[in-house]
C-alpha cells in the first residue's frame, strides 16, 4: 500500500494555545498560519482560503484575526508589487501581549 504525503508541519507554541485570553477560534488561526510556516516564522496563505478551510465567515475570521494581531502574536503586512497592492505576509511572533 502506497503511502500519501501528509503535509507541512509547524512549531505551536504552547504559551498561545494555553493563553485564556486567546479565544479557541483565533488558537485555530494562530495554529493555521504555523503549519504554514514550518520552522520559520512568517507565511502568506490567502484570507479566502483560510476562511474557507477553518469554515469561518469573513466578519468571523476578521474579528478572531484581529485579536491575534491585536495582542502582538501576528504581525499582517501588505507586500506589493510596484504600484499594485500584492498578497498579506503574516509573521508569527508567538507572544501574547494584552497589557
Amino acid at each position: 500500500m502506497k503511502e500519501t504525503a501528509r503535509g507541512g508541519y509547524g512549531i505551536v507554541y504552547r504559551e498561545i494555545m494555553r493563553n485564556p485570553d486567546i479565544p479557541p477560534e483565533s488558537k485555530a488561526i494562530y495554529a493555521y498560519l504555523c503549519s504554514f510556516a514550518g520552522n520559520g516564522d512568517t507565511c502568506y496563505p490567502r484570507v479566502e482560503t483560510m476562511q474557507k478551510e477553518l469554515c469561518m465567515g469573513k466578519q468571523r475570521f476578521n474579528k478572531y484575526m484581529s485579536i491575534l494581531i491585536d495582542s502582538g502574536v501576528v504581525v499582517r503586512e501588505r507586500e506589493k508589487v510596484g504600484n499594485l497592492a500584492g498578497h498579506n505576509v503574516y509573521k508569527i511572533t508567538h507572544r501574547a501581549d494584552f497589557s
